[in-house]
Parts: structure tokens; C-alpha cells; sequence
């Protein structure tokens, strides 16, 4: 415990940062089962004000952890917010993002012109636990679900990569401090349950990955915000096609 609060009294800045996450996940636990409640009873506009308060949070914790390592004396580039190394990491790092890209724009593609493609999804999205909280079902909540994706791309990075396995790897090795930060951004999803926080897990281990790789936030967050975005586009695609595929399997 005192070396908790010497280390405390040294980085009183870091540890106002980490502070700020604590309490955020205390206000999203709280405020979790009135939020889906509200929209599950068809409340008009419940899920707006989800993706509202999300974008308004995720930026706040943004700013609050970047300022907060900057006040500690650390630039931006020890954040993960500069090019990262030069050499082979940076290349694989890169060529991982490339594929994953490419993996994400398939899945699309594949879902928009193949109806056993769709089928498939809907039993996974079945299986990958609750997704009332972010899954849009209307034109409003498709445009502003890509404003959460791209905020959640830049910020999580930033927040759960840079900012967190940059404070742990002051205390353990870096591929400890990674581990730990992967678990809490997991557990970060908790609303999912348990089998939409497993859904995530192939996903944020790569993410840290690329980072470990490059030394850089950049690979991470286009790949981060190319997910969520395609998330979005994945719920559109099965929305707009629900009935046509109804009717066609009626007829099989």
C-alpha cells in the first residue's frame, strides 16, 4: 500500500488519469440498465442519447488522460501519437492492418450480395451476447453509430493502448502492462455479456499487437475505426435485406 501511494505522490497526474477511467466505468455500470431498459421499451430517441453520451465521454477521457501524460512530462510520441519505429516492425505492424482491412471490407462485401452469407451473421450476432446498447436499427442511428465508431477508433486506442500500457509499464514489463490493459478494455464491454466481451478478444489482442509492433497508436486506430465501422455497416446491410431473406427462406 505505501508504495501504491509513493507512486502516487510522484505521478499525481497519472494517477488522476487512471482516476478518470475508474469512475467512468463506474458511471457506465450505473447507468447501464436504465439506458437499455429505456430502449427496450421503445423509449423514441433512447439509443441516440447512448451514442451521444459515448462520444461526449469518450472524448473527456480522451483529452484528461493525453493532457494528463503531457503534464507528466511525456511527449506525444511516448503516447503511441508519433510514427512509432522504423524496420521490420513497423512494416509487419502496417501489413497486419492492411489484412485486417481487407479481411473487414470482404466480410461487407460478401454480406451485401450473398444471402447465405447474411444468415450466417445474424446466427453469430445471435450468439455474441447483448447488443441492444449499440446496435443501430434506423437511418438516424446508422449516421450517428459512424460517428461512435470513428470517436471510439481514435479514443480507445488512445486511451486503453497508449495511456494504459504506458502507466503499467512503469510498474511491470511491457507485455504484462499490454495483458492487463487488454483485460480492462474487455472488461470495458461488460454490456455485451460474457459472450459479446469473448466476441472482442481476437480483436483487442490484435490491436495491441500492432501497437507492441510499431510503437505507434496510427495502425490501431485505422484498424479500430474500420471495425466499428463495418459493425455499423454489417447491422444496415442485414436490416435492409431482413425481409427479402425472410421470404426467400420461407420459399427454400
Amino acid at each position: 500500500m505505501n508504495t501504491v501511494f509513493t507512486w502516487i505522490s510522484q505521478e499525481p497526474a497519472l494517477a488522476a488519469g487512471l482516476a478518470a477511467i475508474a469512475i467512468l466505468f463506474i458511471n457506465n455500470y450505473l447507468s447501464e440498465g436504465r439506458e437499455k431498459a429505456r430502449i427496450q421499451s421503445g423509449v423514441e430517441g433512447a439509443r441516440l442519447k447512448v451514442y451521444n453520451k459515448v462520444i461526449v465521454h469518450l472524448w473527456l477521457l480522451t483529452a484528461v488522460t493525453a493532457g494528463v501524460w503531457l503534464m507528466s512530462g511525456r511527449d506525444a510520441g511516448s503516447l503511441g501519437l508519433g510514427l512509432g519505429v522504423d524496420g521490420w516492425r513497423s512494416w509487419l505492424a502496417w501489413g497486419l492492418t492492411a489484412a485486417g482491412a481487407m479481411y473487414f471490407i470482404w466480410t461487407v462485401m460478401t454480406m451485401a450480395f450473398s444471402a447465405k452469407s447474411r444468415d450466417s451473421i445474424r446466427k453469430q450476432i445471435g450468439d455474441a451476447g447483448d447488443l441492444d446498447l449499440i446496435r443501430p436499427e434506423n437511418e438516424a442511428e446508422y449516421r450517428r453509430f459512424h460517428w461512435v465508431a470513428l470517436t471510439a477508433g481514435i479514443t480507445e486506442e488512445i486511451i486503453f493502448r497508449g495511456f494504459l500500457i504506458g502507466v503499467f509499464a512503469l510498474w511491470m514489463p511491457v507485455p504484462a502492462a499490454a495483458a492487463l490493459a487488454v483485460v480492462i478494455f474487455i472488461l470495458g464491454h461488460a454490456y455485451q455479456g460474457v459472450a459479446g466481451m469473448l466476441r472482442i478478444v481476437p480483436i483487442s489482442i490484435g490491436l495491441t499487437l500492432v501497437f507492441l509492433l510499431s510503437g505507434s497508436l496510427w495502425p490501431g486506430i485505422i484498424l479500430h475505426a474500420l471495425a466499428d465501422l463495418v459493425g455499423g455497416a454489417v447491422f444496415q446491410i442485414l436490416n435492409a435485406n431482413e425481409e427479402e431473406d425472410q421470404a426467400a427462406a420461407a420459399t427454400a
